[in-house]
């Protein structure tokens, strides 16, 4: 799977100011339903108060990754009321022949956000606007929780996955590049829904297809929606 592998590639060159977390020992409790923590509860919100926010997740075969968090921007410690938030994962997987399959673990691993619930935070997702906000509780702060603790547990979470090789988290806080990140990061969620639109054998005119754009930007793309067709 390369077909995110230039995108990935953007959003890194983006985030080169980004420091690498020291590597947390500090494992949070997970649950598969989602916390609820309450404003009374809460210290604040990443992405809150319709603070710039955005999330993604994409996939390769053939990049290998650190296993590490990163962070560009203030830590947990520093952040005082809600703030700019930005989560990317990267997760390398192995490379499957079959791109059906290739695909599935691709929804696999975006359910996660959905279904997993970390000790501290609630996350209030949306993948048709691309935001990911999350409320950070007064708890969680006062005892020295980081985004290191944090981004540690989610990574521990995609590695149980069989068929993950590595994988990296990028928290972004300090949003002076919000633009380019969330064009990119639209992109990734339009190559991820042109796949959809591909394995569910809808429509195969380009012509009146609205993610044309796309494919024809996105390296492979098209390959693939001809390949998938002739089956």
């Amino acid at each position: 799977m390369k077909l995110y592998n230039n995108l990935i590639n953007e959003i890194k060159n983006s985030l080169n100011d980004a420091k690498v977390l020291i590597k947390s020992n500090k494992t949070l409790n997970t649950s598969a339903k989602n916390s609820v923590i309450f404003l009374s509860d809460t210290a604040f919100e990443l992405g809150g108060s319709q603070k710039p926010c955005v999330s993604s997740l994409a996939v390769t075969s053939d990049i290998n990754f650190s296993n590490s968090v990163y962070l560009l921007g203030d830590d947990i410690d520093k952040i005082k009321s809600d703030s700019p938030f930005g989560k990317f994962v990267f997760i390398q997987i192995e490379n499957f022949d079959d791109e059906q399959n290739t695909f599935n673990k691709i929804k696999e691993l975006e359910a996660l956000r959905y279904h997993l619930s970390v000790d501290g935070f609630m996350t209030r997702a949306s993948a048709l606007n691309m935001r990911e906000q999350i409320r950070v509780s007064k708890k969680a702060v006062k005892s020295g929780v980081t985004f290191a603790d944090y981004g540690q547990t989610l990574l521990n979470e995609y590695l149980k996955f069989d068929y993950v090789k590595s994988a990296e988290i990028y928290f972004v806080t300090d949003f002076d590049n919000f633009d380019r990140l969330n064009s990119v990061a639209k992109k990734i969620s339009q190559t991820t829904s042109a796949l959809n639109h591909i394995f569910d054998n809808v429509m195969f005119d380009c012509s009146t297809c609205n993610l044309k754009e796309i494919c024809d930007e996105v390296d492979g793309l098209k390959e693939l929606h001809l390949k998938t067709a002739k089956k």
